[in-house]
């Protein structure tokens, strides 16, 4: 657990999400939801057989882990230092989170098959849409940190990462412990809503970390790679699949709101 005597800087803390000013930026439509995409089946389901469109990617983002309902606590504690504000509300997830802050941030990793440039793409969650920070197919690059992983034959993939501060911030050593939950329930809120929609996703969690962390521009002391799911595309393969191309990495540096940011040598 974190030190008893650790109190976080509330004012310091760090954005949900990570910001890139001045990058490209695409909306995600609204997929809508499946007539038949029900609980049930999303829970019993067999893994489906169909293949994701960039409506259904955009669905299923927003489902999960776009910002879909917000809260406004209003009491009458006497410790409280004001009335809450509507500008300090809430803001919740279709993820239920692991006590992490919904601190997983989402990486779209685009071959020729896909709708937009290829490239990688972060998702932005408040808007609900995707940020280019890389243009060129770099797909080859998962592909061979994956090694002999069947669900690899693909051109579109997403990256799941953590970047610790977003969530060491409150709760310190600690940390490790409640990020490595959220992964987990968001990596089973995108099966579940897979197969509610006649879909299927695979998982891979061993990897060439490293090298997935090259690419995407992370440092390895900030920015953990925790998973990376293969997805199913609806657009016919290319005829070549990309090489690989280990000089290829993100440039674009992402806007760090805390004036001070620390370090935790023991992890819980």
């Amino acid at each position: 657990m974190e030190p008893a005597d650790f109190v976080p800087d509330w004012a310091d803390r760090p954005r949900k999400g990570k910001y890139f000013p001045g990058v490209p930026s695409f909306p995600l439509p609204d997929g809508g939801c499946a007539d038949d995409a029900t609980l049930g089946r999303g829970l019993f389901g067999e893994p489906g057989t169909g293949a994701f469109t960039l409506p259904l990617l955009g669905a299923m983002l927003r489902d999960s882990y776009g910002l879909t309902g917000r809260r406004l606590a209003v009491q009458a504690n006497t410790d409280l230092g004001s009335l809450p504000f509507h500008t300090h509300a809430n803001w919740s997830r279709g993820t239920a989170s692991g006590g992490g802050l919904y601190p997983v941030g989402v990486h779209w990793v685009s071959g020729a098959s896909g709708p937009l440039t290829p490239g990688v793409y972060y998702y932005d969650t408040p808007h609900h849409r995707l940020n280019r920070l890389l243009s060129g197919d770099v797909t080859g690059e998962v592909r061979a940190a994956l090694g002999d992983l069947a669900d690899a034959d693909t051109d579109q993939f997403l990256v799941l990462g953590v970047t610790f501060w977003q969530n060491a911030f409150k709760y310190n050593s600690f940390s490790y412990h409640a990020v490595t939950m959220d992964i987990g329930a968001l990596l089973e809120t995108w099966r579940m809503w897979a197969r509610a929609h006649n879909l299927r996703l695979g998982t891979a969690l061993w990897f060439d970390e490293p090298r997935i962390g090259r690419l995407l521009g992370l440092d390895p002391a900030e920015d953990g790679v925790f998973a990376v799911v293969p997805l199913r595309w609806a657009a016919p393969a290319p005829e070549t699949t990309a090489p690989e191309t280990p000089g290829a990495a993100v440039r674009r540096v992402p806007d760090e709101r805390s004036r001070r940011t620390l370090t935790f040598p023991t992890l819980g």
